[in-house]
């Protein structure tokens, strides 16, 4: 179960460890629930405990940026940065790394 905190019109939801094809639809399912709960204005996935997404994940991310338009990640750890990166997400949203 994802946990979530909403704060002045921000969502923001805590994305697990791993995000890969084995669990992909499940996330998908609960952050979509958790969008639908309420209205707001800006979504934050925080990244601070996930270590490593799949493209499954990397897709997810990309239908809420669609959907939404207001997302950013937040708490990104140097390697799952660099998939970010590469993959061009970090031109495509606010993408911010993990203070040390």
């Amino acid at each position: 179960m994802l946990e979530e905190k909403r704060d002045n019109g921000t969502l923001t939801i805590m994305l697990p460890e791993r995000i890969d094809a084995t669990c992909a639809r499940e996330v998908e399912t609960e952050i979509d629930e958790i969008c639908g709960k309420e209205p707001f204005d800006r979504l934050i996935l925080d990244a601070d405990r996930l270590e490593y997404t799949s493209s499954a994940g990397l897709r997810i991310i990309i239908k809420l940026v669609k959907m939404l338009k207001n997302v950013s990640v937040i708490n990104v750890i140097p390697e799952v940065y660099e998939i970010f990166r590469v993959s061009g997400f970090t031109n495509l949203l606010e993408v911010t790394r993990k203070n040390s």
